[in-house]
Protein backbone atom coordinates (compact mmCIF):
# COMPACT_ATOMS: atom_id res chain seq x y z
CA UNK A 1 0.00 0.00 0.00
CA UNK A 2 1.60 3.65 -0.66
CA UNK A 3 -0.62 6.67 0.88
CA UNK A 4 0.07 10.19 -0.01
CA UNK A 5 -0.79 12.35 2.84
CA UNK A 6 -1.35 16.00 2.26
CA UNK A 7 -1.25 18.10 5.09
CA UNK A 8 -0.84 22.16 4.79
CA UNK A 9 2.59 21.89 7.08
CA UNK A 10 5.15 19.04 8.35
CA UNK A 11 7.93 18.60 10.39
CA UNK A 12 10.06 21.02 10.87
CA UNK A 13 7.55 23.78 10.11
CA UNK A 14 4.99 22.92 13.17
CA UNK A 15 2.40 25.48 14.23
CA UNK A 16 0.18 23.52 15.87
CA UNK A 17 -1.40 19.87 16.19
CA UNK A 18 -1.96 19.15 12.78
CA UNK A 19 1.55 18.95 12.06
CA UNK A 20 2.50 16.91 15.08
CA UNK A 21 -0.42 14.64 14.33
CA UNK A 22 0.45 13.99 10.51
CA UNK A 23 3.99 13.12 11.54
CA UNK A 24 2.93 10.48 13.80
CA UNK A 25 0.35 8.98 11.60
CA UNK A 26 3.36 8.83 8.44
CA UNK A 27 6.54 7.66 10.33
CA UNK A 28 3.40 5.10 12.25
CA UNK A 29 2.55 4.25 8.95
CA UNK A 30 6.03 3.22 7.86
CA UNK A 31 6.66 1.39 11.18
CA UNK A 32 3.34 -0.53 9.83
CA UNK A 33 5.20 -1.47 6.41
CA UNK A 34 3.53 0.91 4.12
CA UNK A 35 4.64 3.04 1.69
CA UNK A 36 4.06 7.19 2.66
CA UNK A 37 4.50 9.91 0.97
CA UNK A 38 3.74 13.44 2.01
CA UNK A 39 3.10 16.88 0.36
CA UNK A 40 3.52 20.00 1.95
CA UNK A 41 3.81 23.71 1.52
CA UNK A 42 7.16 25.96 2.83
CA UNK A 43 7.56 29.70 2.68
CA UNK A 44 10.87 30.16 0.98
CA UNK A 45 13.30 28.21 -1.13
CA UNK A 46 12.56 25.78 -3.87
CA UNK A 47 10.51 23.21 -4.55
CA UNK A 48 12.22 20.08 -2.86
CA UNK A 49 11.94 16.15 -1.83
CA UNK A 50 13.37 15.17 1.62
CA UNK A 51 13.69 11.81 2.75
CA UNK A 52 12.18 12.14 6.46
CA UNK A 53 12.44 8.91 9.34
CA UNK A 54 11.69 6.68 6.28
CA UNK A 55 8.69 9.31 4.63
CA UNK A 56 9.25 11.23 1.09
CA UNK A 57 8.51 14.32 2.05
CA UNK A 58 7.57 16.88 -0.85
CA UNK A 59 8.35 20.94 0.59
CA UNK A 60 6.18 23.00 -2.69
CA UNK A 61 6.61 26.88 -2.42
CA UNK A 62 3.80 28.17 -1.70
CA UNK A 63 2.06 30.31 -4.56
CA UNK A 64 0.12 33.06 -3.38
CA UNK A 65 -0.16 36.69 -1.96
CA UNK A 66 1.92 36.12 1.52
CA UNK A 67 2.54 33.67 3.79
CA UNK A 68 0.09 33.44 6.69
CA UNK A 69 1.47 32.31 9.51
CA UNK A 70 3.19 35.13 10.59
CA UNK A 71 1.72 37.63 13.03
CA UNK A 72 2.11 41.00 10.55
CA UNK A 73 -1.28 42.68 9.76
CA UNK A 74 -2.77 42.07 6.61
CA UNK A 75 -5.56 44.60 4.76
CA UNK A 76 -8.76 43.04 4.39
CA UNK A 77 -8.79 43.63 0.54
CA UNK A 78 -5.55 41.22 0.66
CA UNK A 79 -6.95 38.81 3.09
CA UNK A 80 -10.04 38.42 0.46
CA UNK A 81 -8.04 37.67 -2.77
CA UNK A 82 -5.98 35.55 -0.52
CA UNK A 83 -8.63 32.82 0.40
CA UNK A 84 -10.31 33.31 -2.68
CA UNK A 85 -7.17 31.85 -4.51
CA UNK A 86 -6.73 29.42 -2.01
CA UNK A 87 -9.96 27.98 -3.27
CA UNK A 88 -8.61 26.74 -6.54
CA UNK A 89 -4.70 27.54 -6.60
CA UNK A 90 -4.18 26.30 -10.08
CA UNK A 91 -0.49 26.99 -9.58
CA UNK A 92 -0.30 24.62 -6.49
CA UNK A 93 -2.65 22.20 -8.16
CA UNK A 94 -0.14 21.90 -11.13
CA UNK A 95 2.73 20.71 -8.97
CA UNK A 96 0.22 18.57 -6.79
CA UNK A 97 -0.84 16.42 -10.52
CA UNK A 98 3.14 15.91 -10.59
CA UNK A 99 3.52 14.84 -7.01
CA UNK A 100 0.77 12.16 -7.68
CA UNK A 101 2.48 11.41 -11.21
CA UNK A 102 5.22 10.68 -9.54
CA UNK A 103 4.42 8.78 -6.33
CA UNK A 104 1.51 6.90 -7.86
CA UNK A 105 -0.27 6.56 -4.75
CA UNK A 106 -3.07 4.07 -3.73
CA UNK A 107 -4.52 6.22 -1.71
CA UNK A 108 -4.98 9.93 -0.83
CA UNK A 109 -5.08 11.04 2.46
CA UNK A 110 -5.64 14.71 3.15
CA UNK A 111 -6.16 17.44 6.25
CA UNK A 112 -5.85 20.92 6.49
CA UNK A 113 -5.41 21.94 3.02
CA UNK A 114 -4.77 25.84 3.18
CA UNK A 115 -2.07 27.04 0.86
CA UNK A 116 -2.38 23.51 -0.69
CA UNK A 117 -5.76 23.96 -2.13
CA UNK A 118 -8.52 21.79 -2.70
CA UNK A 119 -7.65 20.75 -5.92
CA UNK A 120 -5.94 18.01 -4.71
CA UNK A 121 -9.08 15.63 -4.53
CA UNK A 122 -10.17 16.52 -8.47
CA UNK A 123 -6.44 15.44 -8.79
CA UNK A 124 -7.06 12.10 -6.68
CA UNK A 125 -10.59 11.26 -8.13
CA UNK A 126 -9.40 12.06 -12.12
CA UNK A 127 -6.70 9.37 -11.18
CA UNK A 128 -9.08 6.88 -9.60
CA UNK A 129 -7.58 6.87 -6.49
CA UNK A 130 -9.99 7.21 -3.18
CA UNK A 131 -9.72 10.38 -1.53
CA UNK A 132 -9.90 9.86 2.74
CA UNK A 133 -10.16 13.50 4.44
CA UNK A 134 -9.75 14.12 8.44
CA UNK A 135 -11.62 17.26 9.83
CA UNK A 136 -9.14 18.84 12.26
CA UNK A 137 -10.29 22.51 12.66
CA UNK A 138 -12.88 24.84 10.63
CA UNK A 139 -10.77 25.73 7.11
CA UNK A 140 -13.45 24.41 4.96
CA UNK A 141 -16.67 26.28 7.02
CA UNK A 142 -14.54 29.45 8.18
CA UNK A 143 -11.58 31.72 6.12
CA UNK A 144 -9.75 31.85 10.25
CA UNK A 145 -10.57 28.28 10.21
CA UNK A 146 -11.83 29.05 14.22
CA UNK A 147 -15.35 30.05 13.92
CA UNK A 148 -14.26 32.40 16.63
CA UNK A 149 -14.92 36.08 16.43
CA UNK A 150 -15.70 39.28 18.65
CA UNK A 151 -14.35 37.31 21.72
CA UNK A 152 -17.00 34.55 20.60
CA UNK A 153 -17.29 31.18 19.05
CA UNK A 154 -19.64 31.42 16.82
CA UNK A 155 -22.93 29.13 16.96
CA UNK A 156 -23.27 29.56 13.04
CA UNK A 157 -21.50 30.55 9.46
CA UNK A 158 -22.24 34.32 9.28
CA UNK A 159 -22.62 35.76 6.03
CA UNK A 160 -19.08 36.15 4.93
CA UNK A 161 -18.23 32.69 5.95
CA UNK A 162 -21.30 30.53 4.06
CA UNK A 163 -19.86 32.42 0.91
CA UNK A 164 -16.38 31.21 1.58
CA UNK A 165 -17.87 27.70 2.12
CA UNK A 166 -19.82 27.47 -0.90
CA UNK A 167 -17.00 26.32 -3.07
CA UNK A 168 -15.60 24.09 -0.89
CA UNK A 169 -18.88 21.96 0.74
CA UNK A 170 -19.20 21.64 -3.59
CA UNK A 171 -15.50 20.09 -3.72
CA UNK A 172 -16.38 18.07 -0.37
CA UNK A 173 -18.79 15.96 -2.80
CA UNK A 174 -15.27 14.24 -3.93
CA UNK A 175 -14.34 13.00 -0.94
CA UNK A 176 -15.07 9.17 -0.34
CA UNK A 177 -14.78 8.71 3.47
CA UNK A 178 -14.44 11.58 6.09
CA UNK A 179 -12.90 11.06 9.46
CA UNK A 180 -13.41 14.24 12.37
CA UNK A 181 -10.72 14.16 15.15
CA UNK A 182 -13.82 14.14 17.42
CA UNK A 183 -17.77 13.86 17.14
CA UNK A 184 -18.13 17.02 18.03
CA UNK A 185 -16.14 18.66 14.27
CA UNK A 186 -17.05 15.20 12.68
CA UNK A 187 -21.25 16.70 13.10
CA UNK A 188 -20.58 20.51 12.97
CA UNK A 189 -19.50 19.70 9.05
CA UNK A 190 -22.44 16.83 7.92
CA UNK A 191 -25.17 18.52 9.57
CA UNK A 192 -23.91 21.65 6.92
CA UNK A 193 -24.14 19.18 4.15
CA UNK A 194 -20.07 18.65 3.67
CA UNK A 195 -18.97 15.63 2.15
CA UNK A 196 -22.21 14.32 1.08
CA UNK A 197 -21.23 11.94 -1.34
CA UNK A 198 -18.98 9.69 1.23
CA UNK A 199 -19.53 6.66 1.91
CA UNK A 200 -18.69 6.41 5.48
CA UNK A 201 -17.57 8.75 8.15
CA UNK A 202 -15.49 7.88 11.27
CA UNK A 203 -14.21 9.38 14.56
CA UNK A 204 -10.59 8.90 15.41
CA UNK A 205 -9.03 10.67 18.40
CA UNK A 206 -5.87 12.69 17.86
CA UNK A 207 -3.28 10.75 20.37
CA UNK A 208 -0.79 12.39 22.92
CA UNK A 209 2.44 12.48 22.07
CA UNK A 210 4.91 10.11 24.06
CA UNK A 211 8.33 11.13 25.51
CA UNK A 212 10.86 9.01 23.55
CA UNK A 213 12.10 6.04 25.68
CA UNK A 214 15.84 7.91 26.97
CA UNK A 215 13.27 10.38 28.28
CA UNK A 216 11.47 8.07 30.35
CA UNK A 217 14.26 7.03 32.21
CA UNK A 218 15.56 10.47 33.14
CA UNK A 219 13.39 12.54 35.99
CA UNK A 220 11.50 15.03 34.86
CA UNK A 221 13.39 18.46 33.62
CA UNK A 222 13.14 21.30 36.01
CA UNK A 223 11.42 24.54 34.43
CA UNK A 224 13.80 27.74 36.22
CA UNK A 225 10.36 29.43 36.04
CA UNK A 226 8.40 27.21 38.68
CA UNK A 227 11.14 27.84 41.48
CA UNK A 228 11.15 26.04 45.09
CA UNK A 229 7.64 24.60 45.46
CA UNK A 230 5.47 25.13 48.43
CA UNK A 231 3.14 22.37 49.28
CA UNK A 232 0.34 24.48 50.39
CA UNK A 233 0.12 26.94 47.20
CA UNK A 234 -2.05 25.41 44.43
CA UNK A 235 0.34 25.75 40.94
CA UNK A 236 -2.18 26.08 38.55
CA UNK A 237 -1.13 25.25 34.46
CA UNK A 238 -2.32 26.38 30.96
CA UNK A 239 -0.23 25.23 28.28
CA UNK A 240 -0.96 26.23 24.32
CA UNK A 241 -1.03 28.58 21.78
CA UNK A 242 -1.25 32.50 23.58
CA UNK A 243 -4.33 34.14 21.60
CA UNK A 244 -8.05 35.43 22.73
CA UNK A 245 -9.88 32.12 21.71
CA UNK A 246 -7.50 30.21 24.07
CA UNK A 247 -9.40 32.06 27.32
CA UNK A 248 -6.11 32.32 29.15
CA UNK A 249 -7.56 36.02 30.84
CA UNK A 250 -11.02 34.24 32.05
CA UNK A 251 -8.13 31.93 33.75
CA UNK A 252 -6.95 35.23 35.59
CA UNK A 253 -9.56 36.85 36.51
CA UNK A 254 -11.49 34.09 37.73
CA UNK A 255 -8.28 33.26 40.30
CA UNK A 256 -7.59 37.13 41.00
CA UNK A 257 -11.37 37.72 41.87
CA UNK A 258 -11.95 34.57 44.22
CA UNK A 259 -11.55 34.37 48.06
CA UNK A 260 -11.58 30.54 48.48
CA UNK A 261 -8.98 29.47 47.13
CA UNK A 262 -6.03 31.68 49.07
CA UNK A 263 -2.75 30.71 47.41
CA UNK A 264 -2.14 29.97 43.91
CA UNK A 265 0.05 30.73 41.10
CA UNK A 266 -1.01 30.64 37.71
CA UNK A 267 1.67 29.44 35.16
CA UNK A 268 0.84 30.43 31.56
CA UNK A 269 3.52 27.94 28.95
CA UNK A 270 3.20 28.82 25.42
CA UNK A 271 3.83 31.39 22.67
CA UNK A 272 1.33 33.69 20.56
CA UNK A 273 1.51 37.41 19.11
CA UNK A 274 3.80 39.48 20.83
CA UNK A 275 1.26 42.81 20.87
CA UNK A 276 -0.93 40.02 22.62
CA UNK A 277 1.09 38.27 25.11
CA UNK A 278 2.41 41.98 26.16
CA UNK A 279 -0.99 43.57 26.46
CA UNK A 280 -1.42 40.56 29.22
CA UNK A 281 1.59 40.97 30.96
CA UNK A 282 0.18 44.16 31.48
CA UNK A 283 -2.98 44.00 32.09
CA UNK A 284 -2.45 41.00 35.28
CA UNK A 285 1.11 41.88 36.31
CA UNK A 286 0.45 40.17 39.62
CA UNK A 287 3.83 38.60 40.80
CA UNK A 288 1.29 35.05 41.06
CA UNK A 289 0.97 35.03 37.47
CA UNK A 290 4.01 34.12 35.32
CA UNK A 291 3.72 33.85 31.46
CA UNK A 292 6.54 31.64 30.54
CA UNK A 293 6.93 31.24 27.23
CA UNK A 294 7.84 28.40 25.12
CA UNK A 295 8.55 25.37 27.73
CA UNK A 296 9.53 21.79 27.22
CA UNK A 297 5.63 19.86 28.42
CA UNK A 298 6.91 17.07 30.39
CA UNK A 299 8.92 19.68 32.35
CA UNK A 300 5.66 22.03 32.72
CA UNK A 301 2.94 18.98 33.70
CA UNK A 302 6.01 18.03 36.15
CA UNK A 303 5.86 21.26 38.07
CA UNK A 304 1.95 22.19 38.03
CA UNK A 305 -1.35 20.18 39.89
CA UNK A 306 -3.41 20.92 37.62
CA UNK A 307 -4.16 22.05 34.07
CA UNK A 308 -6.55 24.71 32.67
CA UNK A 309 -7.89 24.57 29.12
CA UNK A 310 -10.28 27.17 29.12
CA UNK A 311 -10.70 27.46 25.37
CA UNK A 312 -13.78 29.66 24.29
CA UNK A 313 -13.74 28.75 20.81
CA UNK A 314 -14.81 25.19 20.19
CA UNK A 315 -11.81 23.26 20.22
CA UNK A 316 -12.32 20.25 17.71
CA UNK A 317 -9.97 18.46 19.94
CA UNK A 318 -7.77 19.45 22.62
CA UNK A 319 -4.59 17.16 22.43
CA UNK A 320 -3.14 18.81 25.92
CA UNK A 321 -5.68 17.33 27.56
CA UNK A 322 -4.88 13.81 27.12
CA UNK A 323 -0.94 15.06 27.27
CA UNK A 324 -1.35 15.80 30.51
CA UNK A 325 -3.22 12.94 31.55
CA UNK A 326 -0.44 10.48 29.72
CA UNK A 327 1.90 12.73 33.12
CA UNK A 328 -1.09 11.61 35.13
CA UNK A 329 -2.05 16.00 35.85
CA UNK A 330 -5.94 16.11 36.68
CA UNK A 331 -7.75 18.65 34.08
CA UNK A 332 -10.14 21.19 34.19
CA UNK A 333 -11.87 21.88 30.94
CA UNK A 334 -14.28 24.27 29.58
CA UNK A 335 -17.91 22.62 28.02
CA UNK A 336 -16.68 24.22 24.64
CA UNK A 337 -16.49 22.14 21.49
CA UNK A 338 -14.99 18.49 21.84
CA UNK A 339 -13.16 19.40 25.12
CA UNK A 340 -16.08 17.61 27.80
CA UNK A 341 -15.38 14.26 25.60
CA UNK A 342 -12.01 14.60 26.06
CA UNK A 343 -11.84 15.04 29.98
CA UNK A 344 -11.41 11.82 32.24
CA UNK A 345 -15.04 10.83 33.04
CA UNK A 346 -14.89 9.85 36.58
CA UNK A 347 -13.29 13.24 37.86
CA UNK A 348 -15.90 15.41 35.77
CA UNK A 349 -14.04 18.39 35.85
CA UNK A 350 -15.83 20.80 33.04
CA UNK A 351 -16.52 24.20 33.65
CA UNK A 352 -19.41 26.12 32.36
CA UNK A 353 -17.91 28.99 29.69
CA UNK A 354 -20.75 31.18 29.99
CA UNK A 355 -20.40 31.37 33.77
CA UNK A 356 -16.99 31.62 33.97
CA UNK A 357 -17.15 31.22 37.84
CA UNK A 358 -17.54 28.17 37.90
CA UNK A 359 -14.10 27.45 37.24
CA UNK A 360 -13.01 27.77 40.85
CA UNK A 361 -14.89 24.72 42.39
CA UNK A 362 -13.81 22.76 39.18
CA UNK A 363 -10.06 23.71 40.64
CA UNK A 364 -10.80 23.11 43.94
CA UNK A 365 -12.30 19.68 42.96
CA UNK A 366 -9.30 19.21 40.97
CA UNK A 367 -6.95 19.88 43.68
CA UNK A 368 -8.76 17.58 46.15
CA UNK A 369 -8.55 14.77 43.47
CA UNK A 370 -4.70 15.08 43.68
CA UNK A 371 -5.04 13.36 47.88
CA UNK A 372 -7.54 10.33 46.10
CA UNK A 373 -5.32 6.93 45.72
CA UNK A 374 -4.68 5.86 42.84
CA UNK A 375 -5.64 9.10 40.85
CA UNK A 376 -2.53 9.43 38.57
CA UNK A 377 -2.52 5.78 37.15
CA UNK A 378 -6.93 6.41 36.68
CA UNK A 379 -5.53 9.17 34.68
CA UNK A 380 -2.88 7.37 32.50
CA UNK A 381 -4.89 4.96 32.24
CA UNK A 382 -7.65 6.92 30.27
CA UNK A 383 -4.95 8.60 28.22
CA UNK A 384 -3.84 4.72 27.09
CA UNK A 385 -7.17 5.47 25.43
CA UNK A 386 -5.39 7.95 22.97
CA UNK A 387 -1.93 6.03 22.07
CA UNK A 388 -0.20 7.15 18.86
CA UNK A 389 -0.80 3.01 17.87
CA UNK A 390 -4.38 3.01 18.44
CA UNK A 391 -4.78 6.17 15.64
CA UNK A 392 -2.64 4.63 13.52
CA UNK A 393 -4.24 0.87 13.80
CA UNK A 394 -7.23 2.72 13.27
CA UNK A 395 -6.35 4.89 9.54
CA UNK A 396 -4.47 1.75 8.71
CA UNK A 397 -7.98 0.14 8.91
CA UNK A 398 -10.02 2.47 7.13
CA UNK A 399 -7.32 2.71 4.22
CA UNK A 400 -7.02 -0.50 3.90
CA UNK A 401 -11.44 -1.12 3.86
CA UNK A 402 -11.45 1.85 1.65
CA UNK A 403 -8.77 0.16 -1.24
CA UNK A 404 -10.77 -3.04 -0.82
CA UNK A 405 -13.88 -1.28 -1.73
CA UNK A 406 -13.02 1.53 -4.13
CA UNK A 407 -14.06 3.02 -6.32
CA UNK A 408 -16.64 4.59 -3.25
CA UNK A 409 -19.39 6.91 -4.12
CA UNK A 410 -22.23 6.00 -2.51
CA UNK A 411 -24.13 8.50 -0.54
CA UNK A 412 -24.02 8.41 3.12
CA UNK A 413 -26.06 7.37 5.95
CA UNK A 414 -25.28 8.01 9.36
CA UNK A 415 -22.49 9.13 10.77
CA UNK A 416 -20.54 6.00 11.11
CA UNK A 417 -18.40 4.36 13.85
CA UNK A 418 -16.46 5.71 16.36
CA UNK A 419 -13.09 4.38 16.48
Amino acid sequence: MHVLIANTLYYPDVVGGSEVSTQILAEGLVAAGVNVSVVCVTETGEDRMCRINGVNVHYLRLANLYWPYTTRRRMLFMKAIWHAFDVQNVFMARRLQKIVEREKPDIVSTSNLSCLSLGIWGIARRAGLPIVHTIRDYYLMCPAALMFSKGKSCRKQCSTCALYAAPRKLKSSQVDVVIGVSDFILRQHMTRGFFPRASAAHVINDCYLPPHPAEMRLPSPRLPGFGAHDAKVARIGVLGRVSPEKGIEIVAQQLLAQRTLPQWRLYVGGTGAPAYVDKLRRKYADPRIEFMGRVDPRAFFAGIDVLVVPSIWREPFGRVTVEAYAQGVPVVGANSGAIPSVIEPESALVFDIEQPSTLIAKLEAALALRASPGFRERLMAHAQGFRPDRMVDAYLDIYQKVLAAAPLAAPLEGLGQQM
